[in-house]
């Protein structure tokens, strides 16, 4: 008869409760319920409720992680300046803090980096202004080759980005930051805007994206550090969410989809899968890239409309206790 010390080359341990922190692969047999049981790898997340930004707004670009982000810029018509803001807020995991303002107010911008190491640029009208943040103030460096709004990026640090795509008028190119200058690299295949970026600057994910006049992507390209290729398409096609992760393992959520939309879809490095819904429907939305590699952890800033403060945290839990059959 095969016994599982004869396989794994281990003894099942007893135990009186469940480990509070099992490891995905450890067997247990719980002497109280009378079970064998196992830790298996989380496959079911939810999305929770996160502390309100100070200021209500949209296209409010972030970086960072679920625990420690910024949030910068953005629009809100009804709040002055109408033409955006320059205002920082970084979150801790639980609330919203103001921090040092951008030099200048800025949406359509975009956003990559961690919360102590971020930068932003470009933004609307076509602009080609590069922020450095230090996790304490910007200062401008090199600018862009092209200037663009509603583009996408990707990259861990201040010190490796990418931006890709954008309008005014619609662009393909992309181009790759070293922490000195910009320097122009592979097209993607697929002109778009307010597309889905994250990933690092060698090993990125593009998704998703507009084409004018009112055309929804749902078109997948990974970035290999030097060129992009076209993967398998999103579920429901949408333009303007937010996304986190890595190219081999990332969310998208919320956006456009011809109304605005709550839908999330995992990437497991092969195919998109339709996960758990978002609390609230909402679009032009900001997300973090995240620093861990999975599609474990992501936050959902502000958007609209109408436009709002609330931030939302999707969290995959490593492991899941599973029960199994003795026959």
């Amino acid at each position: 008869m095969t016994t599982y010390k004869g396989t794994k080359g281990n003894k099942i341990l007893t135990l009186a409760s469940d480990p509070p922190t099992p490891i995905a692969g450890q067997v247990w047999y719980n002497s109280t319920t009378y079970a064998l049981k196992g830790a298996i790898a989380g496959t079911v997340g939810a999305w929770a409720a996160g502390g309100n930004l100070n200021t209500a707004r949209n296209q409010a670009e972030g970086a960072g992680s679920q625990t420690a982000a910024i949030a910068c810029g953005g629009l809100n018509p009804g709040l002055v300046p109408a033409a955006g803001y320059a205002i920082t807020e970084s979150y801790d995991g639980t609330s919203w803090s103001e921090v040092a303002d951008l030099p200048a107010a800025r949406h359509e911008h975009e956003v990559t980096g961690t919360q102590t190491s971020a930068i932003t640029a470009g933004g609307y009208p076509n602009i080609t202004p590069t922020e450095s943040w230090n996790g304490t103030a910007w200062s401008e460096t090199a600018e862009i080759n092209t200037g663009r709004a509603s583009g996408a990026a990707a990259g861990a640090t201040n010190q490796a980005a990418l931006l890709f795509l954008g309008q005014h008028p619609m662009k393909v190119n992309t181009e790759l930051y070293n922490g000195t200058c910009w320097s122009e690299v592979a097209d993607l295949t697929l002109g778009r805007i307010n597309a889905f970026g994250t990933g690092s600057s060698t090993a990125a994910i593009c998704v998703g994206g507009g084409i004018p006049p009112g055309v929804y992507a749902g078109e997948t390209e990974i970035w290999n550090g030097t060129a992009w290729t076209e993967v398998a398409d999103l579920n429901t096609d949408r333009f303007n969410g937010g996304a986190a992760g890595i190219s081999t393992a990332a969310i998208v959520y919320a956006g456009t989809t011809g109304s605005v939309s709550a839908l999330a879809e995992s990437w497991d490095g092969t195919s998109w899968t339709e996960v758990g819904d978002m609390a609230t429907a909402r679009s032009e939305i900001g997300g973090v890239v995240g620093t861990s590699a999975s599609n474990s952890l992501a936050l959902a800033i502000g958007g609209g409309p109408p436009f709002t403060a609330a931030t939302e945290e999707w969290t995959l839990p490593d492991t899941v206790t599973k029960t199994f059959d003795v026959a």
